[in-house]
């Protein structure tokens, strides 16, 4: 499913993220930090967005790959932009 259409998640985007979950023991499943930063507009708080979509072309975009990140404000939409239900097993 990845390719087709930017997946919007529910964790914020900051751009040092990954420098902040950074442990030895590794992390499973991280929920992401509790509030947005953008080094670029540091007054829009903005969302990750997952995988890449049909639009994607090497010019500007570095592939479909499910982990490949992508940052926007939660009010923006696009033919290219969805997300993905999910539902605990539980």
């Amino acid at each position: 499913m990845t390719g087709n259409v930017w997946e919007w998640c529910a964790d914020w985007y900051h751009y040092d993220s990954y420098k902040m979950i950074s442990r030895p023991e590794g992390v499973v499943n991280p929920t992401g930090p509790d509030h947005s930063y953008d080094l670029q507009e540091p007054s829009a708080a903005k969302r990750v967005m997952i995988g890449g979509s049909f639009l994607c072309n090497d010019s500007y975009c570095s592939g479909y790959r499910v982990a490949r990140r992508m940052k926007s404000t939660p009010d923006s939409g696009a033919s290219h932009n969805g997300f993905r239900l999910v539902r605990d097993g539980a």
